[in-house]
């Protein structure tokens, strides 16, 4: 993803969390991991873009996951997760809901994670946001 498309994607995103009154946290990291940009709006918790940026992370590093099925893997076998929280760039490690892989014509774009809100509301903030910027999340 580029600056530009980065920025396209966390706007969308925080006029969806706007909509629903909501303080919100965000961050993109591209398909290696590495964060592209992250936002934390007024008011939201400040761990909260960390909790965004992990996730995110834990998305790209599973090869393109979304939040529920990252939660379920771990559930599955925690065993899978006990080396990778020193691989993520400082960033940590967290495979639970709030994140979406983005994919534009079959192709992992990076993915988008988001903290602050109940786990639903992430989720759905975020593909509000996702299918708003013309992409979605699976191939």
């Amino acid at each position: 993803m580029s600056y530009a498309q980065t920025q396209k994607l966390l706007g969308i995103a925080v006029a969806a969390a706007n909509a629903r009154h909501l303080a919100m946290s965000f961050a993109v990291v591209d398909p290696g991991g590495h964060l592209l940009a992250a936002v934390r709006m007024d008011g939201a918790p400040f761990a909260t873009v960390d909790f965004a940026r992990g996730k995110a992370f834990a998305s790209v590093a599973l090869g393109g996951q979304s939040g529920v099925t990252l939660e379920q893997r771990y559930r599955d076998d925690p065993s899978e997760y006990s080396n990778v929280s020193g691989a993520g760039y400082y960033a940590p490690f967290l495979p639970g809901r709030g994140v979406f892989p983005v994919f534009q014509n079959g192709h992992l774009l990076g993915a988008v994670g988001a903290g602050g809100a109940p786990s639903a509301v992430d989720d759905e903030v975020l593909k509000q946001a996702i299918e708003a910027f013309g992409a979605s999340t699976s191939r």
